[in-house]
């Protein structure tokens, strides 16, 4: 298997960091359900496991997306993030215990309006419903190493409303979920990967230290920490293209 180049990066401690950094995006880790409007979001729990026990045998050893470019933090060799949007009950279910297996992490991108509750912004223009993670699902699969973003209070596309909802949505989506959770929430998901340097900048003031987009390739020293780059994880990733991603993008990076 091709290996990350490695590089020395000063930092604070002298420790030594990757030259590159994939992160992964899941939605739903489910059975597809056929009625539904978006079944590319779907990943199949049986796919998912397998896809999980390769990415360790291919050693890969996960991080929380907050562990990313602060000096002083040792990652390891080979490192991998994993993100979910949305926050599904069946992260909770089908997601979460096979990452516990491996002993991974991930970070999943909470809608903070929608805790405990259902995915409206799909719903209502016609796919079909499902189930959020409540307050109590969150501090469970926190106490199991899971690290929680913001995805905004209503998973509204903040390049179509105006500038006061955008900030709303961003400013007001962080204080919520770090007053009803109790931990600091650092990292930000753009909703349907929609974003403008206006609306980059409203993340930033907000004080998010990094925050996902939808644009493919993998991450570096030069990467734009308020538009990281992610690898797209669907319903027809199979296990053959699954490595082929990990390993295009690895190259690509050296």
């Amino acid at each position: 298997m091709a290996q990350f180049k490695l590089k020395l990066l000063k930092s604070q401690k002298g420790m030594r960091q990757p030259s590159s950094i994939p992160i992964l995006m899941y939605h739903r880790v489910e059975k597809v359900n056929r009625q539904s409007t978006v079944q590319g979001h779907y990943v199949s729990p049986e796919l998912f496991k397998r896809q999980i026990r390769v990415l360790a045998a291919m050693g890969y050893e996960t991080v929380h997306l907050s562990q990313l470019f602060i000096k002083g933090i040792h990652l390891p060799r080979k490192p991998i993030v994993i993100t979910f949007d949305d926050g599904y009950e069946n992260f909770l279910t089908n997601a979460l215990p096979v990452l516990n297996s491996k002993k991974f992490v991930s970070t999943v991108f909470l809608v903070a309006n929608q805790m405990g509750g259902t995915n409206l912004w799909d719903s209502e223009k016609g796919d079909v419903v499902e189930k959020l993670m409540s307050y109590e699902q969150v501090v469970k699969a926190k106490s199991k190493g899971t690290e929680f973003g913001s995805h905004t209070l209503d998973h509204f596309d903040l390049t179509a409303v105006s500038s006061e909802e955008s900030w709303r949505q961003i400013h007001d989506s962080k204080i919520k979920l770090e007053r009803m959770l109790g931990f600091p929430i650092e990292t930000f998901c753009y909703p349907y990967g929609r974003k403008s340097p206006q609306v980059e900048q409203l993340v930033k003031k907000a004080g998010y230290r990094l925050a996902c987009s939808t644009e493919k390739g993998i991450n570096t020293e030069k990467t734009d920490r308020l538009a990281l780059r992610r690898t797209n994880i669907r319903r027809d990733t199979s296990l053959p293209i699954f490595v082929l991603k990990l390993l295009r993008r690895s190259r690509s990076a050296g």
